[in-house]
């Protein structure tokens, strides 16, 4: 990151790690800064809906998530969890 501060990939690739070792804030702000870079990257909309969800945000998540969905309709992972976000935000209500 330090020879690359502007390499999309990694901030995706680090959200992910942070995801993965629990760490859901730190997962935003990659998120966040990725989906700062790189606005119409879908599986930028995804890393930012995962990180969301796992901070408990489901309405924000599901919107980022839909974003996603918009820039790419076929793809199956972000149709799952933007659907496992709807039926989050639908029990909770």
């Amino acid at each position: 990151m330090d020879l690359d501060p502007n390499d999309a990939t990694l901030f995706s690739n680090r959200s992910l790690c942070w995801l993965r070792m629990g760490d859901g804030q730190k997962a935003f702000l990659d998120a966040l800064e990725l989906r700062e870079m790189r606005p119409n990257w879908p599986k930028a909309c995804y890393r930012l809906g995962a990180a969301l969800m796992t901070l408990k945000d489901y309405e924000s998540a599901c919107e980022a998530l839909f974003d996603g969905f918009k820039l790419d309709p076929d793809n199956a992972e972000i149709e799952r969890a933007l659907r496992t976000g709807i039926l989050t935000v639908a029990l909770a209500s």
